[in-house]
């Protein structure tokens, strides 16, 4: 087969939804297709405009240019970039979906796509976004082979909108092999947090939590690694100030593969009060590199975590945040590996040589009916 990823970023860009089209790209592309990327010019989290061609990570890159907002971004290109190939693959719910299955008479390509949470991240213009899913989305997605839901949470929402026999669920994969590979080498009372800097993400939420053992646990700290595309660095440093955690927290921003290796494999702890979550790849990363995570209720992480076994689920408001980071805490230097070894066993099944086969199945009985919905 030869498939089209489009993608709104990719490679150097690091992200969830990056790392998923990397590891599926790739994975497809040792299976003997010809895989390539598609994606747009500009890098958000640095402001860059990228090379309109390039290898990343072994895969041809073609890169467009846009205009309007990032969070949908249009790109006319598009059209002409999907020319050739035997199936698109489209992953998450923006331009890209409204554009290519409403001209789908003019190209006639099958195209797939993937929710990796739908657009209800934030609660911001939440009654927009949902007379806007109720209509326009449901009206794209109708004009799609089929809909990829990455977790049951994303599959219970958008069969609202799209009948259930054109709705697979194929979890998200992961590079797990690179994290597996990482040695443990546990530095007390580190706490990891892994994402971009946005409000959905509630990072206040585990400065606060901190806030309240602060006094009792002198080893404790969090380095943060994420870009701010939402400009919150700088209030979070103040509030840092506010609660007494001077010297205690560091933001990182956006940083190389490699110091995010180093920083695993220091962390006690990977800590998340996120309020939504598509997915929670970073979750999935930091558990197969043998960190215990303590993260809320949301995304994939209940269908994961066994609470108290291969880490701690907090309640979605992230209310009792502070009750198990302490927990976690406490334990001793042999509990915590014995539960970071649970939270690596349990990402086995995330693997891209596990996740890629569906896919190929997917994109075939697509092709087969010409991606016209059932």
């Amino acid at each position: 087969m030869k498939i089209l990823q489009l993608t709104r970023q990719f490679l150097p860009s690091e992200g969830g939804i990056e790392s998923v089209v990397e590891g599926l790209s790739c994975a497809l592309q040792q299976k003997g297709h010809t895989v390539r990327v598609a994606t747009l010019r500009l890098l958000f989290a640095t402001g860059a405009m990228a090379p309109a061609k390039s290898v990343e990570a072994g895969l041809m890159v073609r890169r467009m240019r846009h205009w309007g907002p990032r969070r949908y971004p249009v790109a006319p290109a598009a059209l002409s970039e999907i020319r050739g190939y035997d199936l698109v693959h489209i992953h998450a719910i923006d331009f890209f979906v409204d554009y290519l299955s409403l001209s789908r008479l003019l190209h006639r390509i099958p195209l797939v796509v993937s929710t990796h949470g739908g657009i209800f991240h934030t609660q911001w213009a939440s009654r927009f976004k949902q007379m806007y899913f109720s209509t326009v989305t449901r009206m794209s997605l109708g004009g799609v082979g089929a809909v990829v839901c990455v977790s049951q949470q994303d599959r219970e929402k958008f069969e609202q909108i799209v009948p259930p026999q054109r709705i697979r669920l194929i979890e998200n994969g992961a590079n797990i092999d690179r994290f597996w590979r990482l040695k443990k080498a546990v530095d007390p009372g580190l706490m990891l947090g892994i994402s971009r800097l946005a409000e959905n993400k509630r990072v206040h939420k585990v400065l606060e939590a901190m806030a309240s053992l602060r006094n009792r646990y002198p080893q404790m700290r969090l380095e943060w690694v994420g870009a701010d595309f939402a400009g919150l660095r700088s209030s979070l440093e103040r509030r840092v100030g506010e609660l007494g955690l001077g010297g205690r927290v560091r933001f990182h921003g956006a940083t190389s593969r490699e110091e995010l290796y180093r920083l695993l494999e220091r962390a006690q702890l990977f800590v998340s009060a996120s309020a939504y979550e598509g997915f929670g790849l970073s979750t999935i990363e930091a558990m197969s590199a043998a960190t215990v995570p303590v993260v809320t209720a949301v995304g994939a992480h209940p269908n994961v975590i066994e609470h108290a076994v291969s880490g701690f689920l907090a309640d979605a408001g992230a209310t009792d945040l502070s009750q198990y980071i302490e927990r976690a805490l406490v334990m001793s230097p042999e509990e915590t590996a014995a539960m970071g070894e649970a939270a690596r066993a349990a990402t086995r099944r995330f693997s891209w040589t596990e996740i890629a086969p569906q896919y190929e199945q997917l994109y075939r009985q697509v092709m087969e009916i010409g991606g016209n919905a059932a």
